[in-house]
């Protein structure tokens, strides 16, 4: 008996060491339980659209056919796809019209433990052969690099009928033996431009364009992009007859292609004022980043600059000194009458209506000869052309102006076209010789007059 006694209380010592060990052993180390299979339910969300002009972060819902046309999901653990979703819109609405918002999966194992998830939606392989290929991967196989993947000018192809809005997502998860359902939300990797146009009362906006994003756009916001360009540009779509009928001019909202590399945008615009004066004019955005899936809200101010446009004009009668005459301008128009067979020298000084325009360059932009006028001297890029027009009343010539500025943080250039016109020489009075101011040497000095034309 005494003997049981010894071998038991033996062995009681030996497990209450062993214990001890393993107690030691635990808390030295990390526990790190066994996977466990868990059941699971997945919901994919076309995401909100972000309003870049809202502070506090505003969403805005799509539209018809700015959702989910098609979609490929897939579960990643250790680059290997654990899990693979590519279900069949065939027979789904909305689907076939892009106007999935949510899909929800059946229920599905999945072991607990880390994993990156995948989401696309509209893949197409216009966009991309590369990223089309991701929907032949199976369960099982590695993944490749997927942002490295670059789809090349997607608004190119974007017609809403057979390409939708390329969408994508990733995100890192935890399954636990709690968790019961994983959620992802898609990105549009395109950007929404939101554009009206604020100037006069009857302006007539007759064309614009939105330029100067990238030509390529990767597949995840820290993808490899290397090679792109920023020379594209969107005709946007004048809506009825373009006319600011209450000074303001709301256009249809356009994508173009997100743009994550600091790169200003352009804008040219072109209107028809109300009494036949037309304009061509550049502006240079202050963003220079527009965002996957955010909507940026631009309006286009029409501000009435004034061109300083300063000219003379004088004839030579037969035997006398050239003899200054007055230069006719018509009201609000870039029109500039002199009589014929006159000399003339325009000068651009420049433009009003605003304090705080800055780095001003205005240069005539007149390419080749031109019939009827004798230039003399440079006829492009200077800031004062001279020359002799024709002999001949009832002529029309055409001058280009190229005025650029800065006024704030925004960038203009404007063409500008001045109308110039010869009337009979009978018709002009000539300066007295009182009124012609002479240097020593009995030459006519430089006089200029200010002329502000809108």
């Amino acid at each position: 008996m005494n003997d049981i006694r010894s071998v038991g209380n033996k062995i009681c010592g030996l497990l209450c060491g062993l214990c001890a060990v393993l107690l030691v052993s635990c808390k030295g180390e990390e526990y790190d339980p066994a996977p466990i299979p868990v059941s699971l339910q997945l919901q994919v969300t076309a995401r909100a659209e972000g309003d870049l002009n809202t502070k506090a972060g505003g969403v805005e819902v799509g539209i018809n056919s700015e959702y989910m046309h098609n979609l490929c999901v897939l579960i990643v653990q250790d680059q290997v796809v654990v899990k693979k979703f590519l279900p069949d819109f065939t027979g789904n609405a909305a689907a076939q019209a892009g106007n999935l918002r949510s899909w929800f999966s059946d229920a599905f194992i999945l072991e607990t433990g880390n994993y990156t998830v995948y989401a696309f939606a509209n893949i197409n392989s216009k966009y991309s052969t590369a990223w089309s290929s991701i929907t032949g991967i199976g369960e099982g196989e590695t993944l490749p690099s997927l942002h490295e993947i670059v789809l090349d000018n997607p608004m190119e192809v974007l017609d809403f009928k057979e390409c939708f809005i390329p969408m994508s997502a990733q995100e890192n998860v935890t399954v636990t033996p709690s968790t019961r359902a994983l959620s992802i939300g898609l990105d549009r990797l395109l950007s929404k431009v939101r554009l009206a146009v604020s100037g006069k009362k009857g302006t007539q906006v007759t064309a614009l364009s939105f330029g100067g994003y990238a030509d390529k756009i990767p597949l995840f916001p820290d993808g490899v992009l290397q090679g792109e360009t920023y020379e594209n540009t969107r005709k946007v779509l004048i809506p009825g007859n373009g006319i600011l009928t209450e000074g303001s001019l709301v256009l249809p909202d356009f994508y173009v292609n997100s743009s994550s590399q600091g790169h200003p945008f352009t804008v040219n615009i072109k209107t028809l004022e109300t009494n036949g004066v037309v304009h061509d004019a550049t502006a240079v955005t202050k963003r220079d980043v527009l965002p996957r899936n955010s909507i940026y809200p631009l309006t286009v101010q029409l501000n009435e600059y004034d061109l300083d446009l300063q000219a003379q004009c004088w004839v030579s009668p037969i035997g006398h000194l050239p003899v200054e005459v007055e230069v006719s301008f018509q009201p609000d128009t870039y029109e500039i009458e002199v009589p014929e067979g006159c000399q003339f020298a325009f000068t651009v000084a420049g433009i009003t209506g605003s304090s705080r325009v800055e780095a001003l360059s205005c240069t005539w932009n007149i390419l080749g000869p031109i019939a009827g006028i004798e230039f003399d001297g440079e006829t492009s890029g200077v800031q004062t052309v001279k020359g002799h027009v024709t002999a001949a009343a009832g002529k029309t010539f055409e001058l280009g102006i190229l005025v650029t500025w800065r006024d704030g943080s925004a960038s203009y250039s404007r063409n500008y076209t001045v109308i110039l016109k010869t009337k009979d020489l009978s018709s002009y009075p000539l300066y007295s010789q009182k009124r012609v101011f002479e240097d020593a040497s009995g030459q006519l000095c430089h006089e200029m007059l200010n002329v502000f034309i809108k």
